[in-house]
């Protein structure tokens, strides 16, 4: 086995293991399991969603259901640019935008549009877990840099990173697993650390931005995209986390209109696109967006349950980490061992996601998808759980 190959195996064994586990706490409780593990909202799309979802369909018959354009329908990729003019103020063109089948893809379809083998990309942690997997299956270098105590950049660390062979910075905003909303002052700060580090070392660096939760802001706090801060930016967006239908397979890529030398990039992306091969989403779902960019989901009733969840784990005990955004809740593990502690949890039926998958190991993320029945019959599980982890500890400590 190639040393490629071992290196992609060791990114996929926590994910695998997750996956094993998960398979046999079904088996083992059945419809009494509680799954707070992945992000897949119980009561599904919104009327609003489901009816555009059904004129799209419904609309697509003759020719409309044949091979669309390369980077997606026309049509669509202005109804997005549009959207996206209007929101961050920045002149975009329906050329800046590649229609995708959800995230997934467009952060292939970028990583190979922007990095060479060799190179080196920084990568926040905690991160969504295939961050690096992406990029290591195209051969290049990964440099993990911790967030701050307080799950924000950590502006000094990543300066310190930069080196030579820094070709990117790779992110979400907000961040997945924490939920934390980087401000505007943190963005502009880290513009102006790359631009510096440009100058200083003759080469370009590029910010890719995760912003599949930005929809989902529950605190009120304003989102900020590095693409109004730093020109040399691409925001990936997936239609599925925001209106409940990851299944569908609906995103985009989109290329900061301001990119230096950009119909360069606007070419290396569509061949990307090309060579890649597997990031067009079906047509059907490409005529849904063009009406989905004016949707908006339902961020009172996750605010509550944000709420609801945040003091009562804080109430029986655990060290929760604030949030602003996403459906996900990121609290520490009371033992070092987070794979193990989410073991435990899933003996008595409640399924958490281990943050070793984000390459942070000592946390567990919850997500709050479940119903709200669900949701509250865990929270007394959490609470004994912890109770029974702690007088395990202190009963070895005194042993």
């Amino acid at each position: 086995m190639s040393n490629a190959i071992n290196t992609l195996q060791r990114l996929l064994e926590p994910q695998e293991r997750l996956d094993r586990l998960i398979a046999s706490t079904f088996r083992r409780f059945g419809p009494r399991l509680v799954d707070l593990s992945y992000a897949n909202p119980c009561d599904g799309p919104s009327d609003e969603v489901l009816s555009i979802l059904a004129r799209a369909a419904a609309e697509s018959k003759g020719r409309s259901l044949q091979y669309t354009p390369i980077a997606g329908r026309t049509a669509a990729r202005r109804a997005v640019a549009a959207a996206l003019e209007q929101r961050f103020g920045l002149p975009f063109d329906c050329r800046d935008v590649f229609l995708t089948a959800g995230a997934m893809p467009a952060l292939n379809i970028v990583c190979r549009a922007l990095f060479d083998a060799g190179d080196e990309v920084i990568v926040v942690t905690p991160a969504w877990q295939d961050h690096p997997l992406y990029l290591r299956n195209l051969q290049v270098d990964v440099q993990l840099v911790p967030l701050q105590h307080d799950n924000h950049l950590d502006l000094d660390a990543i300066g310190a990173a930069i080196g030579p062979s820094t070709r990117g910075i790779l992110f979400s905003q907000p961040c997945c697993p924490t939920g934390v909303l980087y401000s505007r002052t943190e963005i502009e700060r880290l513009a102006s650390i790359l631009m510096e580090a440009e100058a200083r070392l003759g080469t370009r660096i590029y910010i890719v931005s995760d912003e599949v939760h930005r929809d989902l802001v529950w605190s009120g706090k304003p989102f900020h995209s590095p693409l109004q801060s730093y020109q040399r930016s691409i925001s990936i967006y997936s239609f599925g986390k925001a209106f409940a239908m990851q299944g569908q397979r609906i995103g985009y890529l989109a290329i900061c209109p301001r990119m230096p030398r950009l119909d360069e990039m606007r070419t290396t992306i569509e061949r990307c696109v090309r060579v890649m091969g597997f990031g067009h989403p079906t047509a059907i779902m490409q005529r849904a967006a063009g009406d989905l960019v004016d949707c908006r989901p339902a961020i009172a009733a996750l605010a509550r349950a944000h709420d609801l969840v945040r003091r009562s784990l804080k109430a029986s005990g655990y060290d929760v980490c604030d949030g602003d955004a996403s459906f996900y809740v990121y609290v520490k593990s009371p033992i070092d061992d987070d794979f193990a502690f989410a073991e435990l949890l899933a003996s008595h039926g409640v399924l958490v996601m281990p943050s070793t998958l984000f390459h942070d190991p000592g946390y567990v993320r919850l997500s709050l998808t479940a119903g709200r029945h669900a949701i509250e019959t865990a929270l007394p599980v959490l609470a004994a759980v912890l109770d029974e982890t702690r007088e395990g500890i202190a009963c070895s400590s005194r042993c």
